[in-house]
């Protein structure tokens, strides 16, 4: 597989000095010429002649994410010369297929098909037009818009069914996974948008959805994509924030294995994994709203998804999937750690056998919760801004239910917070910083920022307070070890978690 990188600019001198200095980055550099026009042809035959890398010639209209405003004749003429000059591929859209007709050199035709809108349902018959107007020797393109990952997995599927010659992939940030994904499935080609290097201006992207070069070579396992390569991610809505991709990401490759973690987004979970029946799919992580959706759809599942009624982990098992919930053993690894220490303070419980435990929220983290206090032979207490969904999760998972205004008076020792709020910028605690019992121990899911509203006031309040780092990391790493049956480099992982955060990230 190669690497196009894409670049694009005002002025041709501009767009040359950038894609030269990038070149090292790349394995073909696209010229978009959209806005440039006609440079002339010994300007092309001069950059190509200094070009260490193979050089693709382009210039697309609104088709295709451009800005091209010349004639026919015009942009044929342009890309005849970018032949003569040496260029080893020019790109056409299929429509101006024939008005090209064959080009010059060892140069080869990309003919290539935008729908800028949305994924085809057939997308048989979108590539079969494409193909009736082929030379000998022409390479198909094809990039649709995906508005949800499903629309994603079926371009892939389809690229799949092409066996090999086939370039395709999608736009939109819901696409953007199937520029990771495409050389998995056989695309020869996957394009990026240029590496905002220090010193320079920032490229732009030449189409929605590109990852920057830097980036997916990032992604990539150190052999680099190949049809064996496992696929692996975080299924969440919304997800495109998550912090787990660079995390997971980096210790897949700090392991060497040849695998990649990347973020998928569905609108419909039972759809999203009839889709992901590839066998290069081999693991998911699974995040709100889905771990239960992901419990009832596993063929098998372990004691803590069943005793939560939900999971967050996803194996590849037969067919079918595995389902593991690893959030239980992060939440309760967390309390027989952190609990003994917190209970060396006098007037504090001795052991956590005698702590009174308040959940906060009904989704499936507090579904995890409520699991693990399970497995810790507690009987928790649950509050919900839902009182109805609180009374039926305790019924659920033999908890005790809390009206979320009594919340106040509950003398509880440990207080677990399980909802998204105080999350990212939402500066707000989940309950007023009077309700927070002072000498407690509370635990919060979020862990962006480290220091959440909750917890602020819990400090204030002489608490124990943990941050959902703790809990974001131990479950990490327990998903790391069933999907690769290894133990992670768990240091890596936390500063991988660190450095990601500091880069203004988020997840759910």
């Amino acid at each position: 597989m190669a690497i196009v990188v894409s670049h694009i600019a005002n002025d041709f001198d501009t767009l040359a000095r950038r894609a030269l200095r990038q070149a090292e980055l790349a394995d073909l550099i696209e010229l978009r010429l959209d806005r440039v026009g006609h440079p002339g042809e010994d300007v092309l035959r001069e950059f190509i002649k200094s070009s260490p890398k193979p050089v693709v010639v382009t210039v697309h209209g609104p088709e295709a994410f451009g800005k091209y405003q010349g004639s026919v004749d015009e942009r044929c003429e342009l890309l005849l010369a970018a032949s003569r000059a040496g260029a080893m591929f020019v790109d056409i859209d299929w429509t101006l297929s024939l008005e090209l007709g064959e080009v010059e050199g060892k140069c080869h035709r990309i003919v290539s098909r935008h729908d800028t809108e949305e994924t085809p349902d057939d997308l048989a018959a979108f590539d079969e037009e494409v193909r009736a107007v082929l030379y000998e020797g022409d390479a198909v393109k094809l990039v649709t818009h995906a508005h949800s990952t499903e629309d994603g997995l079926r371009v892939m599927r389809f690229l799949r069914e092409a066996q090999g010659g086939l370039v395709a992939f999608c736009s939109g940030r819901a696409g953007s996974f199937t520029r990771v994904l495409a050389p998995i499935f056989g695309s020869p080609f996957t394009y990026a948008a240029p590496a905002d290097l220090p010193g320079e201006p920032t490229p732009e992207p030449t189409a929605p959805g590109q990852w920057r070069v830097n980036d997916l070579l990032s992604a990539m396992p150190p052999g680099g994509l190949s049809p064996e390569t496992a696929i692996l991610g975080v299924v969440g809505n919304p997800i495109h924030l998550s912090l787990s991709p660079r995390v997971q990401g980096m210790a897949l490759k700090n392991a060497h294995l040849d695998a990649v973690y990347v973020a998928f987004e569905p609108t419909d979970f039972d759809r999203f994994l009839d889709l992901a029946d590839d066998e290069n799919f081999r693991g998911l992580s699974v995040t709100a709203p889905f771990k239960a959706a992901a419990f009832g759809r596993a063929s098998n599942a372990d004691d803590a998804s069943r005793r939560a009624c939900a999971t967050n982990t996803l194996v590849r098992e037969g067919e079918g999937w595995r389902g593991y919930n690893t959030d239980v053993s992060a939440i309760r690894e967390i309390l027989e750690t952190i609990f003994p220490v917190h209970a060396a303070e006098p007037g504090r419980p001795a052991v956590l056998a005698a702590a009174q435990v308040l959940v906060l929220g009904t989704g499936g983290a507090a579904r995890a919760a409520l699991g693990a206090l399970r497995e810790l032979d507690l009987t928790p207490t649950v509050a919900g801004r839902d009182h109805a969904a609180a009374r039926a999760l305790a019924a659920d998972l033999g908890a005790q239910a809390l009206a979320w205004d009594g919340i106040a008076e509950f003398a509880y020792d440990v207080l677990i917070h399980c909802t998204p709020v105080g999350s990212g910028d939402d500066g707000r605690s989940p309950i007023p910083p009077e309700w927070i019992r002072p000498q407690s121990l509370v635990l919060d899911a979020v862990y962006r920022p480290i220091k959440t509203p909750l917890l602020a006031a819990a400090r204030e309040r002489g608490c124990t307070a943990v941050p959902g780092a703790e809990w974001f990391i131990r479950q990490a790493r327990g998903q790391f070890e069933l999907f690769t049956r290894q133990p992670p480099d768990e240091p890596l992982m936390r500063a991988a978690f660190e450095h990601a955060l500091g880069l203004g990230d988020a997840s759910a």
